[in-house]
């Protein structure tokens, strides 16, 4: 965090490598907790999640299926919930630090930009910690991009042609499921 010029009490949602494991887990856990709890406030805590418990572990893949996760996080302003999460390990120890394992979804609270962190963990030794922030609001609109479920259709496909005019190319098999182009 002080790489990246942000005070760690300003993450409010880590995204743990999440090993599964009696002794793993407590090791991530408790240095998160010594790293980002000092100075904490229960109005401002420090919410943890991993992705394995809603897809396994994808071995090499794992760190960046955490990373889209809280992207995904980020962009919809709501910290995703823990499956079948129903108590921290004994090994773990808050202490005074205001620490959640969500079991809902929430919203994130507002506190502009919104940072989160993603650890992951490699078999070979290879560890790393990303700070992430929320992208700033686009500065000709003055909003952000996260999308209106309510107005935002799905785009299940996205088309691209080489050719000036699309309707020349040659039709893909989704093509009859696709929506049309514009």
């Amino acid at each position: 965090f002080a790489s990246a010029g942000v005070a760690p009490t300003r993450a409010r949602y880590v995204e743990t490598h999440g090993t599964g494991t009696a002794l793993g887990d407590p090791i991530e856990a408790n240095a998160l907790i010594a790293e980002l709890g000092p100075g904490r406030t229960p109005d401002a805590p420090l919410y943890l999640g991993s992705i394995k418990t809603n897809i396994g572990h994808l071995e090499a893949a794992a760190g960046v299926a955490g990373l889209v996760k809280t992207v995904m996080a980020l962009r919809h302003r709501e910290i995703p919930p823990q499956l079948h999460f129903q108590a921290l390990n004994p090994q773990i120890d808050p202490g005074e630090v205001p620490l959640i394992v969500p079991t809902t979804n929430l919203p994130w609270p507002d506190d502009s930009p919104r940072i989160a962190g993603v650890s992951a963990f490699g078999m070979s030794g290879t560890n790393a910690h990303v700070v992430l922030a929320e992208a700033p609001p686009d500065p000709l609109t003055r909003t952000t991009n996260t999308p209106d479920p309510s107005t935002t259709p799905p785009d299940p496909l996205t088309r691209t042609t080489n050719t000036p005019d699309p309707s020349t190319t040659p039709p893909h098999p989704l093509t009859p499921h696709a929506p049309p182009l514009p």
